[in-house]
């Protein structure tokens, strides 16, 4: 008999999850000491997140990966260590929104990753993406951002290293193990990744710049490993094994929209109304998209 299936969270809904966690993250990310060095910082974040799935990992006794995996690990690591570097250095000079609404090129990226690592066709799913991406543009131009040359090429970098993650975690699928969980693979990906950038900052002697870090840093660090990186990326990684990874990226409009409204709520002012056209473009193109990739069903 064949019937449909859903994963624990459904993958749409727990992508409004990530979408939400993700927009309190470039907020939280902003609170963090400015001075402290972004490489030993960014290092520490993804350990620690990575950390805290190994004592579930080990209650299922899962074996260690094998040479190819290790090597697919490094890959999708590196890319992790790009973008979150990335994201550290630009807050640095410019304001959270920002890089929030600069995140919004993503999923366009990531449909032509589809296309290149996947062959996958993208026709269809780039209008709807294109419609959430014309309201993430309202968004932007209408809440005065600071443009800030240096900021937006450094995060540009990380935000191209984003796209290629979820075609090239598909693409390396057979290399990291078909039976591989969600929280396995993420594991890997970020311990890889909080490694790759621990050498970077030993090799450079970077750890220094942790000197000033205080006791409120390490409060919002460990927020961060928990919630906006822990979380979201086993949830991304869930996500992706039933919607295409352009489709799964797509929800960072929605983060877009989300951190528009946060920042709203705190400073107790309110969108411009054009903004709302912008937030209803979102909505549309995302129904849009959503109804276009309904979470695949199984046989039972």
């Amino acid at each position: 008999m064949r019937r449909s299936l859903s994963p624990g969270l459904n993958a749409h809904a727990s992508m409004l999850l990530w979408a939400l966690l993700v927009a309190l993250s470039f907020f939280a990310a902003a609170e963090v000491n400015p001075t402290l060095d972004a490489l030993p910082l960014t290092a520490l974040r993804l350990l620690l997140s990575g950390s805290l799935f190994l004592p579930f990992l080990l209650l299922r006794r899962n074996g260690l990966p094998g040479g190819r995996a290790l090597l697919a690990h490094a890959l999708l690591g590196g890319l992790l260590a790009l973008y979150f570097g990335s994201l550290f250095e630009a807050l640095k000079h410019t304001k959270a929104l920002d890089t929030a609404l600069l995140y919004v090129s993503v999923p366009l990226l990531t449909l032509g990753g589809e296309r290149l690592l996947l062959r996958k066709p993208v026709l269809q799913r780039l209008w709807p993406t294109l419609v959430a991406a014309l309201g993430a543009l309202a968004l932007l131009g209408l809440d005065n951002a600071h443009f800030d040359t240096y900021a937006y090429s450094v995060y540009g970098v990380g935000c191209f290293a984003m796209a290629l993650y979820g075609p090239l975690s598909q693409r390396l699928k057979p290399w990291l193990g078909s039976e591989r969980s969600a929280a396995s693979v993420a594991c890997g990906n970020l311990l890889a990744g909080g490694l790759l950038l621990a050498l970077a900052s030993t090799l450079g002697q970077r750890w220094e710049g942790l000197q000033g870090i205080a006791l409120r840093d390490v409060a919002w660090l460990f927020y961060l490993a928990l919630t906006a990186t822990l979380a979201t990326f086993w949830l991304l990684h869930r996500a992706i094994h039933w919607l295409p990874p352009a489709t799964v990226i797509a929800y960072s409009y929605l983060s877009g929209l989300f951190a528009l409204l946060l920042q709203s709520f705190w400073l107790h002012k309110a969108p411009a109304p054009l903004a709302w056209a912008g937030a209803v473009l979102i909505v549309l193109g995302m129904l849009w998209l959503a109804r276009l990739s309904p979470a695949r069903t199984v046989t039972a």
